[in-house]
This record gives structure tokens, sequence and C-alpha cells, in this order.
């Protein structure tokens, strides 16, 4: 019989708790309107969806360029809460439980194939052309009107460029600073 160590719940907690404010920061800063009032971003329930996953396919860019298994069920937990978000999301705006499994499944797909086409984007190392791979990546998933796109590309790398500045301490603990000075352009 192997006897658990108090050592192994802290970690647990404390990964929790990282992940938690990891999501409290993100879901934040992806519903502060300038992103639908001057980024091009519908102001919808998709729109603010897809602001989620952007932010999120960001935050696991920078977690996974740390590598290692803490970062590795950092960003699982992550992911985890942001799915959660939007079951919680669906509920509140009184979707019913008969078709909550397929709202949310729908959602998740979403979530996982912008995501996915934004991650492979932002681990590009070939930084020539890449607003412009972004931004098609926004434009072929409705993410951002097509005439912002590109703005918002340049937005996100800033982004990028920001959370890379971050210690690694701080993003293991959750600490995402999201805010920019970027001016969003018309």
């Amino acid at each position: 019989m192997t006897a658990f160590s108090g050592n192994w719940f802290q970690r647990r907690s404390a990964r929790r708790k990282a992940a938690s404010e990891a999501y409290a920061r993100l879901l934040s800063h992806a519903l502060a309107p300038v992103h639908y009032a001057a980024s091009g971003v519908p102001d919808t329930f998709g729109g603010r969806a897809g602001m989620v996953t952007i932010l999120t396919s960001l935050a696991c860019d920078r977690i996974s360029r740390m590598g290692g298994p803490e970062a590795a069920r950092l960003i699982q937990r992550l992911d985890e809460l942001v799915l959660d978000g939007f079951d919680a999301a669906l509920r509140e705006k009184g979707v019913g439980d008969a078709s909550i499994a397929r709202k949310v499944r729908k959602l998740a797909q979403n979530h996982a194939g912008l995501g996915k086409a934004l991650f492979a984007a932002l681990q590009d190392a070939d930084s020539h052309g890449q607003a412009a791979r972004i931004a098609d990546v926004l434009r072929r998933n409705g993410v951002v009107a097509a005439t912002r796109a590109v703005s918002m590309a340049t937005i996100l790398l800033g982004l990028q460029a920001r959370l890379a500045r971050q210690s690694d301490e701080e993003i293991l603990h959750g600490r995402f600073e999201w805010i920019t000075n970027t001016p969003v352009q018309g």
C-alpha cells in the first residue's frame, strides 16, 4: 500500500488554483467590450465563445513553450474549465437539458477546430507572413469581420509577445497579463 503525501495534494490544489486564476483572467479579457465594439468580433454568444477560444489558444501557446508535465497539466485543466464555462453559459441562457449535450458538443468541436488552427499559426516559427496566416484562420472561422482580420491578427501577435515576456513562474500560477495598449484599427 502506498501512502499519499500531503505534497501531492498540495501540488494538485495549486494546479487547480492556477488554472482557475488563468481562466478567470482569460474570461475577463475575452468579454471586454473593446473586442466587440472596435475589433470586429460579433457581439453574440458565438463571438464571445470565439474570443475565449482565441485567448485559450494564446494561453496554450505560451504554456506549451515551457514544456514539461506541469505545463501539460495546466493546459489540460484550462481547457476543461473553458468547456465547463461553455456548458454553464448555455445553461445560463436557458438551454434545456434535452439539447445541452448537442450544443456543448458543437461548441467543443468549434473550440477544438479553431484552437488547433490558431495554435498552429501561433507556433509557426516563420514570422514572415504570420499575421496573414492568423488573419486567414480568423476569417475562415468567422471570428471577426473579414475587413478586421489583419488588425485582430496584429493584436493577437502583440498579446503573444506580451505573454512571452512574462516569467514561467507567473504563467504557471495562472497570472496571465492580457491587457494590451495595442491600438485597434478600423
